[in-house]
């Protein structure tokens, strides 16, 4: 990573500063994001970083257990109000065709915690269509995070959405071992 602060900031001169460098660094070692750690304490504000037809941006979480680098065009940071810390930070993968995409999801299954036969059972509901959405599986990461990914055919184009959700609910020992044995989580957020 080039030479910035320790962790980015979504102020808009952090925001630029993200765009400009094209890496980000966010600390989630407690499962949160404050609004005041990324310099907007108080703000009801949830950033989108980057687009479709941006550049790719390197994103480093640091998370409970380990590190995790991604990288996307576009970073989505989900505020449930200015007095809460974020509920999840969203980012996306597109990919020329599924395969790409099934493969991927094949090697999220070690790095996020996917339920491998809940990416079997994308790859045998999309094989032969052009055009289908799936939420594939929930897990927990390497990096100790929870995350939801959701899968999109469109015109034989293919798009993983990833959600990595901050809520403590999620977080417990109970959620964490239904995540991992199930690939879902009843969720009472």
């Amino acid at each position: 990573m080039p030479n910035t602060p320790e962790f980015s900031q979504l102020t808009d001169a952090g925001i630029e500063q993200i765009k400009k460098t094209r890496n980000a660094r966010f600390d989630l070692r407690n499962h949160e994001l404050t609004k005041a750690a990324v310099g907007l304490d108080g703000q009801d504000r949830g950033p989108i970083i980057g687009g479709a037809d941006g550049p790719m941006i390197t994103v480093e979480f640091l998370g409970p257990e380990q590190a995790e680098t991604i990288e996307t065009n576009t970073l989505m940071f989900l505020s449930p109000n200015a007095n809460k810390p974020y509920s999840g930070i969203v980012f996306w993968k597109s990919f020329d065709d599924a395969q790409q995409c099934l493969d991927e999801l094949r090697d999220d299954v070690s790095r996020w915690g996917l339920s491998a036969a809940r990416v079997d059972r994308w790859a045998e509901n999309s094989k032969g269509e052009s055009n289908y959405q799936q939420v594939v599986s929930m897990g927990v990461g390497r990096s100790g995070l929870v995350i939801d990914v959701e899968a999109y055919l469109k015109d034989g184009r293919a798009l993983l959405k990833y959600d990595i959700y901050l809520e403590p609910d999620l977080y417990t020992p109970q959620a964490l071992d239904e995540i991992r044995t199930t690939g879902i989580a009843k969720y009472n957020g």
